[in-house]
């Protein structure tokens, strides 16, 4: 019973695991195993270890910004076990859907930790607004700013629409934030109001239960909203972290193209196109964006790489996608030395029913 408890993590692990053999066979069926060879032994491989030192600098920008937030709180709380959380939860938002699975996991173990489940929460929730707001306006900069020098080779491939609708969702998602923030009774009228247009439409189906989960979530992140409002100097520390963060992450692609030797394409552009793919891809309902994300990346870096295309978005992608499912996967197991077990299917859905329970019932911090 524990075993068959357990399979849904297994299978999106197989399902990643799959995908890297299914992006394997497609590079040496497409660009032959020699070209493929030849194209890895040209790189530089200092900038393979810089590639690497990104994300890992990528990781502790994360946990600095969980780690500010938790301390706060809890100043005893302890750097290595926020470290633990954060690359866990890197871990478990490879693996699943749209990123679900990286929160809930994060919160089970903080709460392993000693830390009160409202307390988890209100660090992870506050986190991931602070990311949002961060990510947007980076992308909104970038394209502005590059404009006049990638916009019309954008519009030339087709990619201008796709830039447009990532844009839209993520602003929605901002001005979502922003009216929680703001205008909480209104934001769930306004909500409740669409949800009943998609019921006359026959688009929505179940209205009670979207009203609910839609009202619960506005009242959750409208009490993270009053932490970060008492919390100013650490909400611009999470900012600078998070700029650090997504700087690093988005350079990974440059780092390629000077390992490959291209040094005619400028830093805003490569930034600024995997600002793009990553937000475009980031609300694809599969694990890591699994083909959407390498979709992506070949038609807007298509052109940078040339004959080296699909090389770099392999390496690209165990940078960014495998290489944190297989540090994850390690802390993970190492977990089971301290004690702590991962949690079953059924002990996941229990836990997070219980978290949502405690901070419902609770101001922000108000156990602390």
């Amino acid at each position: 019973m524990e075993k068959k408890k357990k399979k849904g993590k297994k299978l999106n692990l197989i399902i990643c695991c799959v995908a890297f053999v299914v992006m394997l066979v497609y590079l040496f069926c497409v660009d032959g195993i020699d070209n493929v060879a030849t194209a890895i032994s040209k790189i530089n491989p200092i900038f393979i270890l810089i590639c690497i030192a990104f994300m890992v600098m990528y990781w502790l920008c994360e946990m600095g910004t969980v780690h500010v937030m938790l301390k706060s709180m809890y100043p005893e709380h302890r750097a290595w076990n926020t470290w633990l959380v954060t690359i866990i939860g890197q871990y478990f938002n490879c693996i699943t859907p749209s990123a679900s699975g990286g929160q809930p996991m994060q919160a089970y173990y903080l709460v392993k930790f000693g830390i009160p489940l409202g307390s988890a929460m209100t660090a992870l929730l506050s986190r991931f607004i602070v990311y949002q707001f961060t990510l947007t306006i980076y992308s909104i900069f970038t394209l502005i700013v590059g404009f006049n020098e990638f916009g019309a080779d954008l519009q030339a491939k087709g990619l201008m629409p796709f830039v447009f609708i990532g844009f839209v969702v993520n602003s929605a998602v901002i001005v979502f934030l922003i009216a929680i923030a703001l205008w909480k009774n209104g934001t769930i009228k306004a909500a409740n109001w669409i949800i009943s247009i998609g019921v006359k439409l026959r688009i929505i189906k179940h209205p009670t239960k979207w009203r609910v989960y839609i009202t619960r979530e506005v009242e959750k992140f409208h009490k993270n909203f009053n932490f970060i409002k008492k919390n100013t100097w650490i909400i611009v520390k999470s900012l600078i972290l998070n700029i650090i963060q997504l700087t690093l992450y988005l350079s990974i692609s440059y780092m390629l193209c000077l390992g490959f030797g291209i040094t005619n394409v400028s830093l805003l552009r490569v930034i600024s196109y995997q600002a793009f793919v990553l937000m475009i891809s980031s609300f694809i309902p599969l694990p890591g964006a699994m083909g959407a994300a390498e979709l992506g990346y070949s038609g807007f870096f298509g052109d940078i790489f040339g004959d080296y295309i699909n090389v770099s978005t392999m390496l690209w992608r165990i940078f960014t996608f495998y290489l944190p499912i297989m540090v994850g996967l390690f802390f993970t197991m190492t977990m089971k030395t301290k004690g702590i077990d991962e949690p079953t299917d059924l002990e996941t859905k229990e836990n997070m029913y219980n978290m949502e329970q405690a901070y419902e019932s609770s101001d922000v911090n108000s156990d602390t």
